[in-house]
């Protein structure tokens, strides 16, 4: 083969590469990336742990009476690996707004708590749990102290990194107000745990509480995103107001479940005995990945939700997040029109 014909073929090669280059698919950007396998392995998360339930109730031919229970079933260690990963996203995923991201951040909290105290050992069906001997108190304390070392570690670094860049990240009114919520119920669980004559109310209590409030956070970001998606501007979302019924549709009903299985626990503990709880919690856990799945086809082409509001809802966001005192934001919501005074709060 001469020179000539070598040096044409490669300018072939080279063309029908830029053909096929320019005909695949575009490139899926990092974030964009990230944010669809956070909100994927979140229900693939909860899928996991409803698989160890299901397979426990095969071996043991009869469900236990709340979920929490399996944490003393064969499915233990699932139950513990899927709360702390949860918890884990809860806290590196960001929301719409500053007020959902506190409840996020309290959601990793609540749910860290649930995985690593558990409720007081229950009858465990089967023969597969875990076995008499194993003291639970035993570890509370242990795990538990590790998980507070690691999240005031990390505190720590963000706080130097924001230091060093010599940034202030400012939040909203929302986002301020429940992140005091977040700090005064940390500080009042740390008090109960550090504290050694408190230290078995935290023991039989933190289990219920965390996850409850753990809830009530899941209900609060549902309605934050509601309220949100419903101001997207027309030609980025046709469905906006389809997204933000939906949404409300899930909120409402886990707030409607959270008070059945609250209800339920207070005024007929005898109904323990039955299957109502168990049933009512997998409802809640079916609720909230609904919202992981309706989000996850909402927002499949948007690595920030914020980028599909209207150009004049973004001020209003942005109008809450100033460097200005917590009083003086609610005070200056309050001579905004009405229909704009809330937005800006979040």
């Amino acid at each position: 083969m001469t020179e000539a014909n070598q040096k044409s073929e490669r300018r072939s090669t080279v063309n029908q590469s830029s053909d096929t280059t320019s005909d695949s698919p575009p490139h899926t950007p990092v974030t964009l990336a990230i944010y669809r396998e956070l909100r994927l392995g979140m229900v693939v998360i909860m899928v996991m742990l409803a698989a160890a339930v299901v397979i426990d109730w095969r071996s043991a031919k009869h469900l236990q009476l709340a979920l929490s229970e399996y944490y003393y079933t064969s499915a233990h260690s699932v139950f513990i690996a899927a709360l702390l990963a949860l918890s884990t996203l809860f806290f590196i995923y960001k929301g719409r707004t500053d007020t959902e991201d506190a409840f996020l951040t309290l959601a990793g909290v609540c749910t860290f708590t649930a995985a690593l105290v558990p409720q007081v050992r229950p009858r465990v069906f089967g023969d597969n749990g875990l076995p008499p001997e194993y003291k639970v108190e035993s570890v509370i304390l242990p795990n538990v102290s590790a998980v507070i070392v690691a999240l005031f570690l990390g505190w720590l670094l963000a706080m130097g990194q924001y230091r060093l860049t010599h940034t202030r990240q400012t939040r909203s009114p929302g986002g301020t107000l429940a992140l005091y919520f977040l700090r005064l119920v940390v500080g009042l669980g740390l008090i109960v745990l550090v504290v050694p004559r408190f230290r078995p109310l935290f023991s039989k209590y933190a289990h219920g509480i965390a996850g409850t409030l753990m809830i009530f956070s899941f209900i609060a970001t549902v309605l934050c995103a509601a309220y949100v998606a419903g101001r997207e501007q027309e030609s980025e979302s046709s469905h906006r107001h389809r997204y933000r019924r939906i949404y409300r549709v899930i909120a409402v009903g886990m707030l409607a479940t959270l008070i059945a299985v609250v209800t339920l626990h207070i005024a007929r503990p005898d109904w323990d005995r039955g299957l109502w709880i168990i049933v009512l919690e997998t409802l809640l856990i079916l609720e909230f990945a609904a919202y992981w799945v309706v989000q996850s086809i909402e927002l499949w082409d948007t690595p920030d939700p914020r980028e599909r509001v209207s150009e004049a809802a973004r001020r209003r966001l942005a109008e809450g997040q100033t460097k200005r005192g917590l009083i003086d934001e609610l005070v200056q919501a309050r001579k905004r029109p009405s229909g704009q005074r809330l937005l800006p709060l979040l």
